[in-house]
């Protein structure tokens, strides 16, 4: 593939979160004064600050015309050649979003204290990747995402790890109607993850889920703590599990929500809300390591 033209975005670190000090002034204190306890997010920072200046001396080196990215927004197909992020896993979620058919490729900003599930190098090697890129020796492959449906009405946006349906407050029981081709149960518990294949080493994993190979295409769900009081409860059979088609939760929650990708989307849920989520959104076009993908579960 040529690479002409790429867009270039990177994540923010704490040290450079505009209004900081109004937002956590605790956290901007301990900041300035060098704590003990925040030095793991100086290094990051560190770190970030670097591999974002080898990563830009990198590419005007190449001759590639560069362009930064002042909001988060949609990019159209065929603006760029590929889109180069900087930062970790999170910085890949917030960018995904807006993707549709243009590759990205994540720069690991700070291996030190990131593992970077979704990222292929990190600033040093990235000359040596683009330059096997540009002789077509390297190609993304293709992520399976989740698209959502609520009330009928598709959510704009695929989802590339997860989606968590639950009560908006924790500490409260979520209620809800979960569907899975004929079966139909109603249920109290913490929550539901349904994740995809290459989010399932993620929240759903420290939830009690599997790890699945992260080119599968299907998706994984996971009851979080299951109210198993009374004896309906003990029938309950939709539980857990590896579904190659969708799962329709129906909320009967006053104030639920379904979270998407972690932080990134919250979408209320009111009483009645129906929401079908299924494995066919619009695939991610990815570079990951070594051009291999990391294979657990099939």
């Amino acid at each position: 593939m040529k690479v002409r033209r790429v867009l270039l975005t990177s994540k923010t670190t704490l040290f450079e979160m505009p209004g900081l000090e109004r937002r956590d002034p605790r956290l901007s204190a301990l900041l300035k004064a060098g704590d003990p306890l925040v030095s793991r997010i100086e290094s990051s920072h560190r770190e970030t600050v670097q591999a974002r200046r080898i990563v830009q001396e990198t590419l005007l080196a190449s001759g590639i015309q560069v362009s930064g990215m002042q909001r988060l927004g949609h990019i159209p197909n065929g603006r760029y050649d590929l889109v180069i992020t900087i930062g970790g896993d999170g910085t890949v979620l917030d960018i995904a979003r807006f993707l549709n058919r243009t590759p990205v490729l994540a720069v690991n900003s700070s291996p030190s204290s990131s593992y970077g599930h979704f990222t292929c190098v990190n600033a040093e090697a990235l000359a040596g990747l683009l330059d096997r890129i540009q002789r077509d020796e390297v190609e993304p492959v293709e992520l399976a995402r989740i698209r959502m449906v609520v009330d009928g009405k598709r959510h704009i946006q695929p989802i590339l790890n997860d989606v968590l349906v639950a009560d908006t407050v924790p500490s409260t029981t979520s209620r809800y109607v979960i569907r899975i081709g004929n079966a139909e149960e109603e249920q109290k518990s913490s929550g539901v993850w349904v994740s995809t294949a290459a989010g399932s080493t993620g929240a759903l994993l420290s939830a009690g889920g599997r790890p699945m190979g992260i080119l599968g295409t299907r998706l994984q769900y996971k009851v979080r703590e299951p109210c198993l009081q009374g004896l309906p409860a003990q029938h309950w059979k939709l539980l857990d599990g590896v579904l190659d088609g969708p799962v329709t939760l129906v909320s009967r929650m006053i104030r639920g929500g379904a979270f998407l990708d972690g932080r990134r989307v919250a979408v209320p849920l009111r009483y009645g809300t129906k929401v079908d989520i299924s494995p066919d959104g619009p695939p991610l076009r990815i570079y990951l390591q070594n051009g291999r993908a990391r294979m657990g579960m099939a």
